[in-house]
């Protein structure tokens, strides 16, 4: 006698999100009506709805879903402080997950700089820079808080870390 209440148990969630995706789908569609509708009425609607051109349907649709995907998506966006925080750092290429260049701020801060120009990818090199975080996007290297760097001027140069003379 347990067997078949298990199976319920577990069939009961699927059955209800079937029904509310449905309901949601007639909702959408404009087929919601009230239960105490005559049959005249009933066909009336179904007519109207019967000439409808489908290409309208389908911008219609289009546009829904756009709409939907507009609120359900998290857009990066740059952090809403300004010009950003002016600091000074050292540049450093991390050998992890596959390897990247980071700032390590003198107060101790981690910067992954999403736009560090070429000539500046220099294990050691000492920047001064405003960094402008980045929220709502994720990078592989998860580390140190992504950032857009603008005002870069070189302030100097400590020994590099790196193994690799190239850096």
């Amino acid at each position: 006698m347990r067997q078949p209440i298990r199976l319920f148990a577990l069939l009961l969630p699927v059955l209800l999100l079937g029904c509310q995706k449905q309901t949601q789908a007639q909702h959408a569609q404009g087929m919601d009506k009230p239960a105490t509708q005559s049959p005249s009425q009933t066909s009336t609607a179904q007519a109207s709805t019967a000439e409808v051109n489908p290409v309208d349907m389908d911008k219609r649709e289009d546009k829904r879903l756009q709409a939907t995907d507009d609120k359900l998506v998290n857009k990066p966006s740059i952090s809403p402080k300004g010009e950003g925080m002016m600091l000074q750092g050292t540049v450093r290429y991390l050998n992890l997950e596959g390897g990247f260049w980071g700032i390590i701020a003198d107060n101790g801060q981690k910067i992954l700089p999403k736009n560090l120009p070429q000539e500046y990818r220099k294990d050691g090199i000492r920047l001064s820079f405003s960094a402008q975080e980045i929220t709502g996007m994720m990078t592989i290297q998860q580390w140190g808080k992504l950032s857009n760097l603008s005002d870069i001027t070189v302030i100097g140069q400590v020994e590099s870390q790196s193994a690799d003379p190239r850096l």
